[in-house]
């Protein structure tokens, strides 16, 4: 199973980048990590959707949830980080802090880190 990737704090992804680094997150922890298209941009980009819940303990649709997103407004990029800074902590929680891990077995967490991906890329 590869490893759970490292996102950098300190840059701003463009969305190929932010694509690949969600895509790497779901591929590093299938139990716990969902990667899902909520639609598509006006032009033409998926808006990523990160369901983040220990699927062995129920499908997410079965327990309360928990939303957060970022990045409504083309240049609030920083939203986005913060998004990805909780996804990592969720990533790296899981089965190593008791808080992470009650929340996860009994919750489902929506993330989705950038809402408007085509306000972001003229941002960028």
């Amino acid at each position: 199973m590869p490893a759970i990737p490292v996102p950098r704090f300190e840059v701003f992804y463009r969305y190929a980048e932010l694509t690949r680094l969600l895509q790497d997150y779901a591929d590093a922890l299938p139990g716990l990590i969902e990667l899902r298209s909520i639609g598509q941009s006006h032009e033409g980009r998926d808006i990523w959707l990160v369901v983040v819940t220990n699927r062995s303990m129920g499908e997410d649709g079965d327990k309360p949830g928990f939303w957060v997103d970022g990045n409504i407004h083309a240049a609030e990029l920083t939203a986005c980080t913060a998004c990805l800074y909780w996804l990592h902590h969720l990533a790296l929680g899981y089965a190593n802090d008791d808080a992470v891990t009650r929340l996860l077995d009994t919750r489902a967490v929506y993330i989705v880190p950038r809402l408007n991906p085509d306000g972001a890329e003229l941002a960028l």
